[in-house]
């Protein structure tokens, strides 16, 4: 392996990691021909130190409110998703034109993903300069860091269409279109290759959303972000707080409503995550959203606790 290829490799490790093994490690990758097993072997366990480092690095309040803020979205985003797909295109979202309250749960949780996006864009502000720093120092490990979501999202576009291209079928092989309490159009495939293909989306999405979560925290400790002051966190993790709540409001009340006035079409499997009833998939949406509440709160309180001294340049 090349020398500029072993030293890529080892940026994915966490620093303490490399610290004591980074000369011996790319030595060993040098002395030894590059391989696409050899370099997936060496992700995965790069991705395995950065899971045990993860309560090594120590952060200050800026950079908790950050993380937490950057959870908190990860998690409402992948609710909202889940929402949404267990509702489309089956009868639960025909109910929702019948009822008008049940229309007006489902807008509160629209106006709560745009106020969510919305935040995503604050807080983006703060990943921009981290990013510039990053490629101005030449600091390999952040920007690989930083590249990760990216790299994840990209991954998966590509899978779902090279799936969908490859079994010659109109269905893409999202987790929601698995199996349920309905014949499957003549085009789709067999019901064992759907829930092969459904499974491995639907891995791929948690590995990725994973991956970015601890690629995000490990970038943001390695950070400096003390040219921010405490209202750049307080804005954001407030509107954040308010956008997450939101959403779980209307998904609360979403759920009481439809119970309400459309249970047959609430407990059926025409929808759900993985063949899953629609109440089991819509109780998911919520347990994960309460989570993004609890972490929306919990970077509110750390960018209260920054200090307020004026940013520095």
């Amino acid at each position: 392996m090349n020398p500029r290829a072993a030293r890529a490799l080892t940026a994915l490790y966490p620093r303490a990691w490399r610290q004591r093994y980074r000369q011996e490690f790319e030595a060993f990758l040098e002395a030894h021909p590059s391989s696409l097993e050899g370099i997936a072997n060496v992700a995965a366990w790069a991705i395995h130190e950065r899971f045990r480092s993860l309560g090594d690095i120590p952060m200050d309040a800026r950079q908790n409110s950050l993380t937490f803020t950057t959870f908190a979205g990860l998690a409402a985003f992948a609710a909202g998703v889940n929402f949404y797909w267990t509702v489309d295109d089956t009868p639960l979202a025909l109910a929702m034109h019948g009822h008008g309250a049940l229309l007006a749960s489902w807008r509160l949780v629209q106006a709560g993903a745009l106020a969510l996006a919305a935040a995503a864009m604050l807080s983006s502000r703060m990943f921009v300069p981290m990013a510039r720093e990053a490629f101005a120092t030449r600091r390999r490990g952040v920007i690989l860091l930083l590249a990760i979501p990216f790299c994840a999202a990209a991954a998966l576009l590509v899978w779902l269409a090279s799936a969908s291209i490859l079994i010659h079928s109109h269905w893409v092989p999202t987790p929601w279109d698995v199996a349920g309490d309905w014949a499957a159009p003549a085009n789709w495939p067999p019901l064992a290759a759907r829930w092969i293909l459904g499974s491995i989306s639907f891995a791929g999405m948690m590995g990725g959303l994973l991956a970015t979560a601890i690629s995000i925290r490990q970038a943001v400790a390695r950070s400096e972000l003390s040219r921010h002051g405490r209202s750049s966190f307080s804005a954001a993790s407030v509107l954040l707080a308010g956008s997450v709540a939101a959403m779980t409001a209307g998904v609360i009340s979403w759920g009481w409503f439809v119970q309400r006035y459309a249970p047959a079409d609430f407990h059926v499997r025409n929808g759900g995550l993985l063949g899953s009833t629609n109440f089991a998939s819509w109780a998911a949406t919520l347990l994960v959203l309460l989570a993004a509440v609890a972490m929306a709160i919990q970077s509110f309180r750390s960018a209260l606790s920054v200090r307020t001294e004026e940013p520095r340049a």
